[in-house]
C-alpha cells in the first residue's frame, strides 16, 4: 500500500522506471563495448581468452537515460512533469494527497485494459498489497504495449513459484523463492537461494526482475537469439567461454547500474525510512541494465 508521505519517493521510481521501459520500447542503445585496435567481442571469443581483457563495457548510455543527478532536487509534481506521459497515465494516478484514491486509480488502470487479465489474475493480491510491484507492471506496460508482454510476465511468475527449476533466465541462472529449490542445489547461484531469508526486500527483489527479465526476453527475442549465438561457435570451449562473457558483461552492468541507484535513492532523505521502494527501484533498473547488454552482446556477435 501507499502513503502520502511514500507518494515522494514513488514519483521519483515512476520517473525512473518510465524513462528505462520508454528507452526499452523504442530499443535505445543503453550500452557499448569499445575493443582494443584490431580485434573486436566475436575475435576475442573466437582467439580463446579466457577472460577478455581486451574489451570494454560502458553502460553509461544507461545511466544518462536515469538523470540520477536531477533526483531529489523537487518534490514529486516537480518529477512528474518531466515524465514523458502525454496521455497522463502516470501523473493521473500521483493526483491529490488521498492514498485511497490513488490505490483505485492504480487498479483502475488494470481493470480497463483486458489484454491485463491474465497477469491481473496471477498477480491480483500482489497488485493489491504492494504498490511498487503494480506500479512496476503500470510503468512497464504503459510503455511496452503487445499483448506478448502480459503473458511473459504472468508466465514468469508462476514459474519463479511453481516451476521445478523456478524461473531460468536466458543465461540460465535459476531465480527461486528463498529455501524453496526443488532437489539438492546444483552450484553456489542455487545454494545461495537455498539458504536465503524469507524477507519482504528479497520477494520485492526477485519479482520485479522478472518482470524486468520476461519483458526483456520479449522485446530483444533473447531467447531465440542467445543459442543462435552459441550454434555460431563451433568449438565447445568457444561457446563455454561465450556462454560465461554473456553473464559476466550483464552482472557487470546489473551490478553498476543497481548500486548508482540505490546510493542514489538512499542519499535522498526521504528514502531512508522505506528502503523497501529504494530496492525496487534498483532491481528494476539493474535487471534492466542486464538485459539491455545482453542485447548489445548478441549484436556484437551478428546474433
Amino acid at each position: 500500500m501507499i502513503t502520502i508521505e511514500d507518494k515522494p519517493k514513488y514519483a521519483i521510481v515512476t520517473f525512473l522506471q518510465d524513462a528505462i521501459a520508454g528507452a526499452f520500447a523504442g530499443k535505445v542503445a543503453l550500452a557499448n563495448f569499445h575493443a582494443a585496435d584490431g580485434t573486436s567481442l566475436a575475435h576475442e571469443l573466437r582467439t580463446g581468452q579466457p577472460i577478455p581483457r581486451n574489451l570494454a563495457l560502458d553502460f553509461s548510455p544507461f545511466l544518462d537515460v536515469l538523470h540520477l543527478p536531477r533526483l531529489g532536487a523537487g518534490g514529486p509534481e516537480t518529477i512528474l512533469e518531466a515524465l514523458s506521459d502525454p496521455l497522463g497515465q502516470l501523473n493521473r494516478i500521483f493526483a491529490g494527497e488521498d492514498p485511497s484514491v490513488i490505490f483505485a486509480r492504480v487498479m483502475d488502470f488494470f481493470n480497463r485494459k483486458p489484454e491485463l487479465a491474465s497477469l491481473s489474475s496471477t498477480l491480483g493480491s500482489f497488485l493489491e498489497g504492494q504498490f511498487g510491484i503494480a506500479l512496476s507492471l503500470i510503468t512497464t506496460f504503459k510503455n511496452l504495449i503487445d499483448l506478448k508482454f502480459p503473458r511473459a510476465v504472468a508466465d514468469a511468475s508462476l514459474q519463479y513459484f511453481f516451476g521445478k527449476d523456478g524461473f531460468v533466465t536466458v543465461d540460465e541462472i535459476h531465480v527461486t523463492p528463498p529455501m524453496q529449490l526443488g532437489g539438492l542445489p546444483q552450484n553456489l547461484a542455487d545454494l545461495n537461494s537455498f539458504l536465503s531469508r524469507k524477507t519482504g526486500e528479497r520477494y520485492l527483489r526477485d519479482i520485479i526482475a522478472i518482470i524486468v527479465e520476461a519483458t526483456g526476453d520479449v522485446q530483444y527475442k533473447l531467447r531465440d537469439r542467445y543459442p543462435r549465438m552459441l550454434s555460431q561457435l563451433t568449438a565447445a570451449a568457444q561457446q563455454e567461454t561465450a556462454k560465461r562473457w554473456f553473464t559476466g558483461f550483464a552482472s557487470m552492468a546489473e551490478a553498476g547500474v543497481t548500486t548508482a541507484v540505490e546510493e542514489t535513492l538512499l542519499g535522498i532523505g526521504t528514502f531512508q525510512g522505506n528502503r523497501l521502494i529504494a530496492a525496487l527501484a534498483a532491481a528494476y533498473a539493474g535487471t534492466a541494465a542486464r538485459k539491455a547488454t545482453q542485447h548489445v552482446f548478441l549484436s556484437e556477435m551478428g546474433a
